[in-house]
This record gives C-alpha cells, sequence and structure tokens, in this order.
C-alpha cells in the first residue's frame, strides 16, 4: 500500500510539473536583422557592385553553389534556424510576389531582413537596421499571417557586429578615439531596434555583442590587435548596461546576448582543441590588389586563391568565419564549455541558447556536432 502511495504521490508530481510548464512547442518564426553576419541572400545576385555572396567561391563547402551567404556554408542564421528546428527564413529581397496569399505562405516561419554592409549608420550606403525594421513593420501590417500570438511565440535575432566602426576607420580621419566616441550611438541604435520591435509584438530577442574586432585577417593581419580591446570592451558594457534597462522597462521581455567576443577569444586560445589552423590566413585569400574575395579580371581569371584545407579555417575571407567557424560559435553560444571543471557561458541573461530557449517553452535541438566535420 505505502508502495503504491509512493508511485501515486510521484506521478502526481510529475503531472502537477507538466501542467505548470506546459508541453513545449516550436517557435512559431525566427525574424533577422542586422549586417553580413546574418544576411542569407538579401543582396541582389544580379548587380555586380554587390553581388559578392552570390559570386563563386561563396557557400562552397555548402550547398556548394554561391547562396547568398558571406561564408563557405551556413552562417549564424542557419544554425539558430536548426537550433530552433525551422527552415531559415526567407530573405526579404526574394518576396516579390504581390499575392498575399502567396507572401504570407513564404512568410510563416520568418523573414531575414538582414543585409550585409548594414549597421545602424548608413556606414556603407546600405539599408539600415532601422529600415530594416520599417520593412518589418509594413510586412507584417500588411498581412493576416502575423497575429499577435505568432510574433510573441518567435525569436528575433539582432546581428551589428561592426560594420558602423568599420567604415570609419577605413574613412580618411578614422581612429580609435573616433571610434570610442561612435560606440554610445551605436549601442543606443541597436537598442532602438529592439524596443521598436517589442512595440510590434515580438518578445523574445537574441542580440549580438560585435566580434573582437582587432582579431580579424583584415586587421590584425597574423595577430590580434590590442589598439581595439578598449573600445570593444566599451561596447560590450555599453550593450550589457542597454539591454539591463530594456528588461526593467519592457513587461515579458526576454533577451540575451550573445557575446562573439568572448566566443572568439576563447577559439582563439587553443585553436588545436577546435580543429583550427592558421587563424589570420582565410581560406579565400585575395592577390592582385583587389579587397574581395570572389572578384576575377577582365576576362574572368580569378583575383583569389581559395585553400585546400577549408576545414580547418576559421575564416572564409578576411572578415567573415567559415562554417566550421559559425559552428563552433553557435556550439559555444548552445552549451557553453567547461574549463578544469568550470562551466563557462557565452550568453549574457542565460546560462546558454539551449537553455534560454528551454525557458521560452520551445523545442531546442542541440547542433554541436551536426556539422563538425565540414
Amino acid at each position: 500500500m505505502d508502495a503504491m502511495f509512493s508511485r501515486l504521490s510521484f506521478l502526481i508530481i510529475i503531472l502537477s510539473l507538466f501542467a505548470g510548464r506546459g508541453i513545449a512547442e516550436k517557435a512559431r518564426a525566427l525574424f533577422v536583422f542586422g549586417d553580413s553576419y546574418a544576411d542569407t541572400g538579401n543582396k541582389d545576385p544580379y548587380n555586380q557592385s554587390i553581388n559578392q555572396p552570390w559570386r563563386r567561391p561563396y557557400c562552397l563547402t555548402w550547398p556548394g553553389y554561391p547562396a547568398g551567404r558571406f561564408s563557405s556554408g551556413k552562417i549564424q542564421t542557419d544554425f539558430w534556424g536548426d537550433i530552433l528546428g525551422l527552415p531559415v527564413p526567407i530573405a526579404y529581397e526574394l518576396l516579390r510576389s504581390h499575392d498575399c496569399k502567396a507572401t504570407a505562405k513564404k512568410t510563416r516561419k520568418g523573414v531575414n531582413f538582414a543585409v550585409g554592409g548594414s549597421g545602424i549608420f548608413q556606414a556603407y550606403g546600405f539599408i539600415t537596421v532601422a529600415q530594416q525594421v520599417k520593412q518589418f513593420k509594413k510586412l507584417t501590417a500588411g498581412s493576416h499571417g502575423f497575429e499577435s500570438r505568432k510574433l510573441s511565440r518567435s525569436v528575433v535575432l539582432i546581428s551589428v557586429a561592426g560594420n558602423d566602426y568599420g567604415a570609419f576607420l577605413s574613412s580618411r580621419n578614422g581612429s580609435i578615439q573616433g571610434l570610442i566616441d561612435l560606440v554610445k550611438p551605436v549601442v543606443s541604435g541597436t537598442i532602438d531596434a529592439v524596443k521598436e520591435l517589442y512595440e510590434s509584438g515580438l518578445r523574445n530577442f537574441a542580440v549580438s555583442n560585435i566580434g573582437p574586432f582587432g582579431c580579424t585577417p583584415q586587421i590584425g593581419k597574423t595577430s590580434c590587435d590590442s589598439n581595439y580591446d578598449y573600445f570593444v570592451a566599451l561596447h560590450t558594457r555599453l550593450l550589457r548596461e542597454g539591454v539591463e534597462s530594456l528588461k526593467s522597462d519592457l513587461k515579458e521581455l526576454s533577451i540575451i546576448i550573445s557575446d562573439l567576443v568572448s566566443a572568439v577569444n576563447h577559439i582563439f586560445s587553443s585553436p588545436a582543441q577546435f580543429g583550427f589552423m592558421d587563424l589570420f590566413f582565410p581560406c579565400c585569400a585575395i592577390k592582385g590588389g583587389v579587397e574581395m574575395c570572389g572578384v576575377v579580371d577582365e576576362i574572368g581569371r580569378p583575383l583569389f586563391e581559395v585553400c585546400s584545407n577549408v576545414k580547418e579555417k576559421f575564416f572564409w575571407d578576411s572578415v567573415h568565419p567559415t562554417q566550421r567557424g559559425w559552428n563552433a560559435i553557435m556550439s559555444l553560444y548552445s552549451n557553453g564549455a567547461k574549463e578544469e571543471n568550470i562551466s563557462i557561458s557565452f550568453i549574457e541573461g542565460a546560462p546558454n541558447v539551449i537553455e534560454w530557449i528551454d525557458s521560452l517553452g520551445f523545442v531546442a535541438y542541440n547542433i554541436s556536432t551536426m556539422f563538425s566535420s565540414k
């Protein structure tokens, strides 16, 4: 009798836990805003001046032909889709149809508004993050497929990885002090984007920090340039403060920061552990004085060289990670790491992405080994 009572009590406890929490469901959609670290096809493939991610050898690893991504293959947006069990959201520029039913079908799992070269300001002449938000508001206002519950049960990715700073540095008067002066308005613009999207009904946000600016081949060349550490730390601190303020002011907001700085630094501290070699030598190396991978001369000869060991490369070109680079970063976001039995998190606002998604009542999938060999 006591054994039966114990089993019954255990069953009641389990049922009460499920009743309180609810059954996990998939997130309804993924909406993406930002720059080339998140863009999956918003560059015009027919415009020769901006169609770099639509040229060979981009996406050499996956899917094997150019697919609008600034990488050898999948980028963080793709991996976010994998984690959430959602298809990659359609690029906004591919929504050419004015048929409401057709548009609703294409957008039912989300939309990607991110554009390579974008930033808070019109750094390189491309659409800004604020303008991307306006595109979202226009699209949702004109469609019946974006009811409030769907938006509140969706996830938003915002990537502002540093184009505003890069454009400033490339200008004639670019300086470290100038970068420092630029941090506050860049962070403020990022926080304003979250506020405006929240007012539209979205509630769950993953905002990316900028990367360790001095550690790209474009700037670091052969090692990380520590001259940029202070400005990166300032951006990190102000972004953290802005997010904490949002949490205090906005009811039902759930927001995390994915710390690209600490993730990349962790990988760079022991690259062999992740299978990477020659960190500062990108797979697609330019030659002939050009500035971008994928450029050819007047008779079609490539002004770049592609490595034979892309699996061992963290950087695809001078600023963008390879698919394996992104996989390593996203695996750290998803699960964290352990160092001498101490758990390390690369997410602010949750222990890791998997636990954050789980806390929202969504199903989360582990992607740490899905593409480990590519």
